[in-house]
């Protein structure tokens, strides 16, 4: 069960487009190793390293969004919260000690479901985001 990254997807930012596909490959790799069932040490920092790499991108679109004045900043920036929020959850299904089909099955719908939610924000919060940066920067241009 994996998601892949399709062009269709792309905002038009080059930066941002690269850290999108970047989430898409890191949580494949995430299920990847959950379909392996490997222990759960691992899978922690699997997971510690995904957040890393959300907040990291959070924090770009973040800055663009204080540096040129995005009217819809707190509402992004509130998704953002709730969206790293609720990947962090996954953690819970983590026990010390080996990771058993069923939890594998449980964490993959976790993880799918949360996809699906972030998806749908790239679709309507951030194209309205980068529709607003690339409007923005183009008026900077001489």
């Amino acid at each position: 069960m994996t998601t892949q990254w399709s062009e269709d997807l792309k905002t038009g930012i080059e930066e941002i487009d690269l850290h999108h596909e970047g989430l898409f490959e890191q949580i494949n790799r995430l299920v990847a190793a959950f379909e392996q069932g490997r222990e759960v040490a691992p899978l922690r920092k699997q997971i510690t390293f995904f957040e890393g790499f959300l907040v990291s991108h959070f924090a770009l679109e973040e800055v663009l969004m204080r540096k040129l004045a995005y009217p819809d900043y707190a509402l992004h920036y509130d998704e953002h919260i709730q969206i790293a929020n609720n990947f962090s959850r996954i953690m819970n299904l983590l026990e010390d000690g080996e990771i058993t089909p069923h939890l594998a099955s449980v964490a993959m719908n976790y993880i799918n479901n949360w996809m699906k939610s972030y998806i749908s924000h790239l679709n309507l919060a951030d194209r309205h985001l980068t529709d607003f940066l690339k409007d923005r920067w183009q008026e900077k241009l001489p």
